[in-house]
């Protein structure tokens, strides 16, 4: 088995954590409380001015509020009550987090943890993007209650996707978020990996001297090429991916184990195992580590699947598409005979 269960106890902690995230999630939303940081003011010429100070990547930033004032004072006060409550909410979402880590839940590591905080306190959720890759995957065993074997898991690769032609209602009023500047501040090495044409925009980031990368992409549709295609609400150019709609049609919340629990976008499970079943058969030979990993994620969600959840598999397998439908089964096919084996046992009702 690719996997070993966790105790209910720990089921019943996440879905408690997860349900606390989407609570914060929406009330930060409804208040469109300002960033984390202290009211400082300053002095000039006999008048007070009020600014909200932060630390961002080291560096002091002051945003101008205005000059005091007893409604602006009155405001402050509001916010320094709610933040007070918020930070009660928040120390219990960490001790939730240090509870599930006990109980063998898998807490994620802290420079991926770092960023996808960042992006998430951004809004990159709320707009539309989605954790896809092994960060997908990792969320996965605290989901479906199981930890997963350690050789499928090994990556330091932060993947986003979204598509830009799906339509998001925006209650919280955000229109865009500058991933660019959000990644800067989360560290300030993060620099945009150049392509193969350096006229084209980056659409990975990098952290200098180290494994950690942010790579960003999109569904291609059609005929059209590789050219990066724009994500007007990140900020930011997607590496465009066939069969990547498939993905993003369908998608549930998750809440990554890192600080309070951060609250992420993912893609629906089974989805997620029959197409890294096809990107495993679409890969180049020089790829082949990569896509023994995308087997074994397959395979064990495929396993985990049947065993607690078939009907989500059928479901899965009865969207992909008609055409796609003879190279999934091509890729279980040209597994290991190992793995080919073990998957064939358990996807075989599907067909």
């Amino acid at each position: 088995m690719s996997y070993e269960r966790l105790p209910e106890s720990v089921a019943t902690l996440y879905a408690e954590l997860l349900d606390q995230a989407v609570q914060a999630e929406a009330e930060a939303v409804a208040q469109r409380l300002p960033p984390p940081g202290s009211f400082v003011p300053k002095r000039v010429k006999g008048n007070t001015y009020w600014y909200l100070q932060r630390t961002v990547a080291g560096r002091k930033e002051q945003r101008y509020l205005g000059p005091e004032s007893p409604a602006l004072l009155g405001w402050m006060e509001g916010v320094r009550e709610s933040r007070g409550e918020r930070a009660s909410d928040e120390r219990r979402r960490s001790e939730l987090v240090e509870m599930l880590a006990a109980g063998g839940a898998l807490r994620e590591q802290a420079p991926a943890g770092r960023v996808l905080q960042a992006l998430a306190e951004a809004g990159v959720f709320r707009l539309g993007a989605v954790l896809v890759g092994t960060r997908a995957f990792l969320s996965y065993g605290n989901m479906l209650g199981v930890r997963f074997q350690e050789r499928s898991l090994r990556t330091e690769d932060v993947d986003i996707a979204q598509d830009p032609r799906v339509a998001v209602a925006l209650a919280s009023g955000q229109a865009s978020a500058d991933v660019p500047s959000v990644l800067e501040d989360a560290d300030r090495s993060f620099f945009g990996v150049p392509g193969l044409d350096p006229r084209q925009p980056s659409t990975s980031f990098k952290v200098r001297g180290r494994d950690l990368r942010v790579d960003f992409l999109t569904p291609r549709r059609g005929a059209a090429g590789d050219e990066p295609i724009p994500l007007p609400r990140l900020g930011v150019a997607a590496q465009p991916l066939p069969f990547l709609d498939y993905l993003l049609e369908e998608t549930e919340q998750a809440v990554i184990l890192y600080g309070s629990g951060v609250l992420a976008t993912v893609p629906n499970p089974a989805r997620f195992a029959l197409h890294k079943l096809w990107v495993a058969s679409q890969r180049p030979a020089a790829q082949q580590a990569r896509a023994r990993k995308d087997r074994l994620q397959a395979s064990a969600l495929v396993e985990l699947l049947l065993d607690d959840r078939p009907r989500d598999l059928r479901r899965a397998w009865e969207a992909v598409p008609a055409k796609r439908r003879p190279y999934v089964r091509a890729a279980i096919d040209r597994l290991e005979p190992a793995l080919r084996r073990e998957v064939h046992e358990v996807v075989e009702r599907l067909w």
